[in-house]
C-alpha cells in the first residue's frame, strides 16, 4: 500500500486555492468595470433618446396618454 503525503498534497491544494482565488478576484474586478461601463452607456443612450425629436408613434402615444389622463380627471371631478 502506498503512503499518502498529506503535507505535500495539502501544499498543492492550498497553492491551487490561492491561484483560483486570485483569478476570481480579477474576474470580479472585470465584472464590476463592465457593469460600470454598461450603466454609463445606458445613461448616455437614455440622454440621447431624450434629445431626439419624437417619432409620429411617440407623438400619438403621448396624445393618447394625455387624453386618458384628461378623462380620468374629469371622472374624478364628477
Amino acid at each position: 500500500m502506498s503512503e499518502i503525503d498529506v503535507n505535500g498534497d495539502l501544499s498543492l491544494l492550498e497553492a491551487e486555492l490561492k491561484t483560483l482565488t486570485e483569478q476570481l478576484q480579477k474576474l470580479e474586478e472585470q465584472r464590476m468595470q463592465l457593469i460600470t461601463k454598461l450603466q454609463q452607456l445606458q445613461g448616455a443612450a437614455a440622454y440621447l433618446r431624450g434629445k431626439q425629436d419624437p417619432t409620429p408613434d411617440q407623438t400619438v402615444a403621448e396624445a393618447l396618454e394625455d387624453k386618458k389622463e384628461e378623462n380620468e380627471e374629469s371622472t374624478d371631478n364628477e
